[in-house]
């Protein structure tokens, strides 16, 4: 459970964190190289929070001896 919601707010902060980067970098200046780069790398962090939420756990399976 706890590791359900590290992952989740670990996610979360690596979406928010990577775009607020992007935006710091893109008010002092980028060309458009380096912030299409930007750009792909907070989508990816981003793709990264949502297959967190959206993909189900494995279910545990009992071992029968």
């Amino acid at each position: 459970m706890i590791r359900e919601k590290l992952e989740k707010l670990g996610s979360l902060f690596l979406a928010v964190f990577s775009l607020g980067l992007a935006v710091v970098m893109a008010a002092d200046g980028l060309e458009g190289r380096q912030l299409f780069g930007s750009l792909i790398a907070v989508l990816a962090s981003m793709t990264l929070a949502v297959t967190v939420r959206a993909w189900p756990r494995p279910a545990k399976v009992e071992v029968r001896d």
